[in-house]
């Protein structure tokens, strides 16, 4: 037994080396990193370190020069690009007419007083500000909760990884390795599954660290429930039999080793299930719909508004082009991060898992601590 424990490690160090070589930790191996939204330098989609704390806490001149000086790299601002140019042309066309009727903004004047008053702008903007103001706080909160989702996960699969090396191993190696082998892999399984990446890539991990009747069985599961669910399950399914077995049941406290088991399960599943809840629920539509309307209609009421106090000038158009650009940008952000996972550095959280996972597991089950001394009276 000993000499089939030791191969099944040695397998086990190889395929996790593999694995490491085929999901690196680096950002850039991301296979559905998410270009179209994240800017060059600090990101949210990069655990920070010491250095990147450093940069980003810069004094605010050099912050804010840095910032400027990347504008034209910025994702965000080259995405509402269209939609300021668009209100900036409505603003030229405004001026223009105005100019065309001379002393007269837009005749006649009833048509002014009704649409365009700068009253009714700012009975539009405190309300827009609001909307935009609740839609970025439930935005951010909804990102929190799916980092604190992943860094639960990361949690508990190394804490069950430790409780799979002191109470399974030394009962039953080879279920131990096993559930080992599911633990390591259910972070690239629910990157994998919030980032819609392919098929293929999901079932590349999978083959890699399962045997083939295991694979075999993962993938004909699928079809009747998700992968990440029958993965935990069946690591519940080895657990139960390894303390089921006789070996198991003259060990001491064997069921309250299961219910260790158990509880890490329990906790995993729940950062699984509320990732799943933030993926599949959005903030409702009917709020980004009538936010669209509103920003719309005041983004079409406001050269007007600008016409009839300061004039036909070409400050209406600037002010007009900066105030959308403000605007919009805002709505965007807000856009942005409602979609948590495409932000989320989820290949360096799935990559956290995998290692933490195989190094508490090796460090217990292969590592030499040293012996504790206790005092006897």
């Amino acid at each position: 037994n000993g000499i089939i424990s030791d191969l099944l490690l040695e397998e086990l160090q190889n395929d996790f080396n593999t694995l490491t070589e085929l999901r690196p930790s680096d950002p850039l191996a991301d296979i559905s990193f998410p270009a179209a939204v994240v800017s060059d330098g600090s990101s949210y989609t990069r655990i920070w370190t010491t250095q990147t704390w450093q940069i980003h806490s810069h004094p605010p001149h050099r912050r804010y020069f840095r910032h400027v000086r990347k504008w034209t790299q910025s994702k965000t601002a080259r995405k509402i690009l269209p939609t300021v140019c668009l209100a900036t042309i409505w603003s030229v066309v405004v001026t223009l007419l105005a100019n065309y009727f001379q002393c007269r903004p837009i005749p006649p004047r009833k048509i002014i007083s009704v649409a365009g008053t700068s009253s009714t702008v700012s009975l539009l903007s405190a309300p827009l500000a609001l909307l935009l103001t609740l839609r970025a706080n439930a935005s951010v909160a909804r990102l929190l909760a799916a980092r604190q989702a992943w860094g639960a996960l990361v949690l508990h699969a190394r804490g069950l990884s430790s409780i799979l090396a002191n109470y399974i191993y030394p009962i039953n190696p080879q279920a131990a390795i096993l559930s080992v082998r599911y633990l390591s892999i259910i972070g690239w399984i629910l990157k994998a599954q919030f980032r819609g990446e392919d098929e293929a890539s999901q079932r590349e991990v999978l083959k890699l660290m399962l045997k083939e009747k295991e694979y075999q069985w993962i993938i004909d599961e699928q079809h009747s429930t998700k992968y990440g669910v029958a993965m935990l399950s069946r690591i519940r399914q080895i657990c139960n039999l390894a303390m089921s077995s006789s070996t198991a049941q003259t060990a001491p406290y064997c069921h309250n080793r299961l219910y260790f088991v158990e509880d890490s399960l329990k906790e995993i599943e729940a950062s699984a299930g509320i990732c799943e809840r933030l993926f599949g629920s959005p903030i409702p539509p009917t709020y980004t719909r009538h936010l669209s309307r509103v920003m719309s209609l005041w983004l079409l009421l406001l050269p007007i508004s600008l016409v009839t106090s300061i004039g036909a000038t070409s400050t209406t158009v600037i002010t007009t082009a900066l105030s959308a650009y403000v605007f919009v940008g805002l709505d965007e952000v807000g856009m942005e991060i409602e979609n948590v996972f495409q932000l989320l550095p989820l290949q360096q959280l799935a990559a956290a898992v995998q290692k933490d996972v195989c190094d508490q597991f090796y460090g217990l089950v292969c590592g030499s601590q040293p012996d504790i001394e206790f005092a006897t009276s």
